[in-house]
């Protein structure tokens, strides 16, 4: 289930990658960091403190990639390469 999870995330990622610049990156940020704690807690048991974090950071990236939800997959590739 947390590979499921972790797969349909990094696709929004992916798909979010292109619109405002600074927003774009804001979002892309955002993705990034919920991947990781992802990733972090694939290995071990997720703790109160822990499922806390992760619901913030859900919150944190629906709220900065909102307007990117409906953007093509290579126009967010695009928009993704203003960011680095």
């Amino acid at each position: 289930m947390k590979l499921r999870l972790l797969a349909i995330l990094a696709f929004f990622a992916l798909l979010i990658t292109s619109c405002g610049e600074d927003s774009i990156c804001d979002c892309i940020r955002a993705s990034d960091e919920l991947n990781s704690k992802y990733d972090q807690l694939r290995t071990k048991e997720l703790s109160v403190k822990g499922q806390k974090e992760v619901k913030e950071l859900i919150r944190t990236k629906k709220a900065k990639c909102k307007e990117f939800e409906q953007m093509s997959g290579p126009e967010m590739m695009e928009r993704k390469a203003s960011c680095k």
